[in-house]
């Protein structure tokens, strides 16, 4: 038996090997389209294209024979240690019960299957593979034929358009090819396979041993996040004979696609006595199918829903990554200035775009208890040089704009983002501060730390009051605050002066002050000599004050 945490992970070593492989395949059409040169003619970058075809079917073909040869050695040992790993799982059951079964080292059947096992593995994958070549191919023709249309139209200069084409190839990464015409993405189609190929040979190994000692029941392993058709047989007892009182293999849809040993299947099975103690009772069973997980938004998800969304969050940072990757190929290769200068803008652009994902991502996982799988999110070809250059960018942004914005307390991107995901009050106070400055209701003099300290204020020193027109005071609103500092050049009223209103004389109008309902009873105005405090009856909310 393997558990389902060895099947979901018997891959990850592979596939840092295509990983490398997609990496070396985006950049090396990246590179081409950049040297496809500027069009300044019609038919002139497709005729490039062309002229390029040869060469890059060939180098593909080249990446994908070296990184093969790579992984046959590693595959084959993959596939022995999880044989030998589920085999001395279930000898011992069998020794534990009176029985003598057999090592897998001396079982010639067992070999035999373990081998063909490999071999179909091992061909799946050399097929998938060899697709590529024309994948990438294809790809390299569209984007050139897209990109000369868009050039030709007049809405998009020349170099945009190269640019447009690179973050095409970058977004599609490598892909295979099925006859039906379906594509996969290459670390998909990877992992499918080896996980599978995997899954099914021990399975069929543990089969044949059980049924060579004459075991007629197997208990099958369970998880949480099981896919629904799954989850209802998980942890159950299976009769290979078919016995009644127990499932068949038709009741796990053993042999078929989405059945048991299926396609990513991560359950296996291990032989059952009766009367041994079951590895998993009912009780844990209904735990494992109740639990529900609840995301950031406040609504509540199954586990494999949870875990879906970290997939798909996953995905997104290898596409990010591919497209800094082929940002950083192109520039690294180009001579033309305005070129240049739209790249590196989107190299900047796909860097901070980079730290916002991994932080949500990061931010998701904590929320909701789930382990991050950085084998699902690293691209092996962004090396060392590229990220560094994508972090520098990213904190260089961020320094741009937190010191137009004067946000003095929130010093790195990373603070800013475990405030983002982590401090979902101070974040939306931040928001509302960027907004007032963006559209110059506040000078961004003022600062993020004294707005913040005031916001505070206010909370601690007027919200809790009873006003003269026995009102409590329940909270403050962004507008309210705007007219506490005031500003300069008033964008609402004539771009005119209006200054700030100190707490205390707003304090002394909220408790003190004549009093005067206006907006149909909406609002109350209550009002001194020295400024005036409209409040929401019906919530407590401060609306706005005005300097008399």
């Amino acid at each position: 038996m393997l558990t389902p945490d060895q099947l979901a992970h018997c891959a990850d070593d592979i596939l840092k090997l295509y990983s490398q492989l997609e990496e070396e395949i985006v950049r090396d059409v990246a590179r081409r389209i950049s040297k496809t040169g500027i069009i300044t003619e019609t038919g002139k970058l497709q005729l490039n294209a062309m002229q390029q075809i040869g060469t890059l079917n060939s180098d593909v073909l080249k990446s994908l024979s070296k990184y093969t040869n790579k992984t046959e050695e590693q595959l084959q040992k993959l596939f022995e240690d999880a044989a030998v790993t589920a085999t001395e799982y279930d000898n011992e059951i069998y020794r534990a019960n009176g029985l003598n079964p057999k090592s897998i080292k001396v079982s010639a059947s067992q070999m035999q299957t373990l081998e063909a096992g490999y071999k179909k593995t091992s061909g799946n994958i050399s097929n998938l593979t060899r697709t590529t070549a024309v994948t990438s191919q294809t790809g390299f023709i569209n984007a050139c034929a897209l990109a000369e249309m868009k050039a030709e139209s007049g809405a998009f200069s020349p170099q945009q358009a190269i640019v447009d084409a690179i973050k095409q190839i970058a977004s599609e990464g490598a892909f295979v090819l099925y006859s039906s015409g379906h594509r996969d993405r290459l670390d998909v189609a990877v992992r499918r396979n080896v996980m599978t190929g995997i899954g099914q040979t021990t399975g069929e190994i543990c089969l044949a041993n059980a049924r060579e000692l004459d075991c007629d029941l197997m208990e099958i392993t369970a998880h949480a996040g099981a896919r629904p058709s799954h989850a209802s047989w998980q942890g159950q007892i299976v009769s290979l004979s078919g016995r009644k009182g127990y499932l068949s293999l038709s009741d796990i849809g053993y042999g078929t696609g989405d059945g048991f040993k299926g396609w990513n299947c991560r359950h296996d099975w291990f032989p059952y006595f009766e009367g041994s103690t079951r590895m998993y009772s009912e009780k844990d069973l209904e735990e494992l199918d109740a639990e529900n997980i609840e995301f950031p938004d406040g609504s509540m998800h199954t586990l494999y829903e949870a875990e879906q969304y970290q997939r798909a969050l996953e995905r997104r940072i290898r596409q990010t990554k591919r497209t800094l990757a082929a940002c950083d190929e192109a520039i690294n290769n180009l001579s033309d200035e305005e070129l240049l200068k739209n790249l590196q803008k989107e190299f900047n652009w796909h860097s901070k775009k980079l730290k916002r994902q991994e932080s949500e991502l990061n931010a998701f996982c904590r929320r909701t208890d789930l382990l991050p799988d950085n084998s699902r999110t690293q691209v092996s070809g962004f090396g060392r040089s590229t990220s560094q250059k994508a972090v520098h960018s990213a904190n260089k942004y961020y320094r741009t704009w937190s010191s137009e914005h004067n946000i003095n307390n929130i010093k790195t991107l990373a603070e800013y983002y475990n405030v983002k995901y982590n401090d979902t009050e101070r974040y939306t106070l931040l928001k509302n501060y960027v907004n007032s400055v963006d559209k110059g209701m506040l000078s961004p003099l003022t600062g993020f730390d004294k707005y913040e300290e005031y916001y505070n204020r206010v909370q601690n020193e007027l919200v809790g009051l009873t006003t003269s027109a026995n009102i409590e005071i329940k909270s403050q609103s962004k507008h309210f605050l705007e007219r506490v500092f005031g500003t300069k050049n008033d964008p609402k009223h004539e771009n005119r002066t209006r200054n700030g209103v100190p707490l205390n004389d707003i304090k002394d109008a909220l408790i003190n002050g004549k009093t005067k309902s206006t907006h149909n009873g909406n609002s109350i105005l209550h009002y001194t000599d020295k400024c005036g405090v409209t409040v929401n009856p019906h919530d407590g909310n401060l609306i706005q004050v005005n300097l008399k």
